[in-house]
Order: C-alpha cells, then sequence, then structure tokens
C-alpha cells in the first residue's frame, strides 16, 4: 500500500478519519486523549468497528490513556460496556498530574496508521496511512505516556 497523508480541518473530517484508522487496526489501537469525548467512540458506528476488531483475534489488543477517566464512567454506558467484555484485551490508564497539560491527541493502529489531533479545542488533525516511519515517533510517545501512567477502571466481572 502506498502512504497516504491528510490535513483535516472539521469535526466531521475528523471522525472520519478516526473511522479509517479503525478500519486499518488488525493488531493493536493506541489511544490518548482528554477523555473520549471528541472521539465519540460511544456512537454505533465506532463501538462497531471496536467490537469486530476484538472480536476477530484474542491477540488483539487496546491501550487507551485519558487525562480523564471520568466522562467514559459516566457518558458512555455502550463504550464501558465493551471494555468490561473484553477486559483482558482493553486496558485505560490515566496520565499523572504533570502531563495533563498535554492538549494533543492521537489515535494509533499497527504503528502504521494514525490520526492527530494537534490541540483538543481544535479539529485541525492529520491522517496518516501505511507509513510506519512517520507513525513510530507518536508510537514511541504513546509507550512513553503508558509507562507514566497508571490503571484507572474497575472493571466488576461477576458470574461463574
Amino acid at each position: 500500500m502506498n502512504p497516504s497523508y491528510q490535513l483535516i480541518t472539521s469535526e466531521a473530517e475528523y471522525r472520519q478519519a478516526c473511522d479509517t484508522v479503525l478500519m486499518h487496526a488488525q493488531k493493536e489501537l493506541l489511544i490518548f486523549d482528554r477523555d473520549l469525548q471528541s472521539l465519540q467512540l460511544d456512537h454505533a458506528t465506532r463501538l462497531q468497528l471496536l467490537s469486530d476488531f476484538l472480536a476477530a483475534d484474542h491477540l488483539r489488543r487496546i491501550r487507551i490513556v485519558l487525562h480523564d477517566p471520568g466522562p467514559l464512567h459516566r457518558q458512555a454506558p455502550r463504550l464501558m460496556q465493551l471494555i468490561t467484555r473484553y477486559s483482558h484485551l482493553v486496558e485505560v490508564r490515566q496520565s499523572p498530574d504533570n502531563l495533563r497539560h498535554l492538549a494533543d491527541s492521537h489515535l494509533l493502529a499497527d504503528d502504521a496508521h494514525g490520526v492527530r489531533r494537534f490541540h483538543i479545542e481544535q479539529p485541525r488533525s492529520a491522517l496518516v496511512t501505511d507509513d510506519p516511519t512517520y507513525i513510530h515517533p507518536w508510537w514511541q510517545r504513546f509507550d512513553e505516556l503508558w509507562e507514566l501512567s497508571h490503571p484507572c477502571l474497575q472493571i466488576n466481572t461477576t458470574g461463574l
């Protein structure tokens, strides 16, 4: 496949770019965001993409780093159900206090595709597909944030 780059300037384009990245995912998704509100992962289309991704293979993973997990608990019940159902494949962490000033966000797939929102308050973003060289620094940055963050969801599973 040929690398592709696209500048995103509207909220609708941003969510479409996120859908594109989700559709490209085959192994791992990395999400760094303030609170997941702009990604709208609780929307039926994105939720189905996430569910299909996780159901396709028990080796697939989703790692999420949030500044504020509160809205995930309070305003995304279907996404929380998905996370609970696939708690063995999804991990959510909260960034430490000293990193909460970071104002960008990104959704990355398989170290080759990603959408990066330059500032949480603005829709201006970049969509990159099929370019591991370009995505690699974003992936490394996520790994650094991941190491500094701590688990923040209490998933209760009941049953036998």
